[in-house]
């Protein structure tokens, strides 16, 4: 990515940006606790699960399963199993339920969810 080297993204230096002023061959893999904070709280992401949301209205509408299908077919790049569907479902309601969001809220939220799950975020 284009990067300008005095001004590093936070959420890039979380997830260990090599030297800018530098060429890096080899990175280090590390995983630790604040990638994953700053995953969910980040405003890039929490935008990112924003349009994703609105992806998936404007292609399955108001059909909330046929969202959560779509959705979980596109993070993991196979047909999600009925209760992989049935466990979003679930949490989408008691966002609902217990959290007061409304629908909209609701779905983002779990939109969020499953860009952060690890079967999205680690390659085989």
């Amino acid at each position: 990515i284009f990067i300008k080297r005095s001004l590093i993204p936070p959420m890039m230096s979380t997830h260990d940006l090599a030297d800018t002023d530098s060429s890096c061959a080899v990175r280090f893999t590390t995983t630790v606790p604040t990638q994953a904070l700053t995953m969910l709280n980040s405003k890039f992401l929490n935008d990112q699960a924003g349009v994703f949301s609105s992806y998936l209205q404007k292609k399955a509408g108001d059909d909330v399963g046929e969202k959560v299908r779509l959705a979980l077919s596109r993070v993991f790049c196979r047909d999600p199993v009925k209760t992989e569907i049935d466990g979003c479902l679930k949490l989408i309601k008691d966002f609902q339920v217990e959290d007061k969001f409304n629908a909209e809220q609701a779905f983002k939220y779990f939109c969020l969810l499953a860009l952060n799950l690890n079967e999205f975020v680690y390659l085989d």
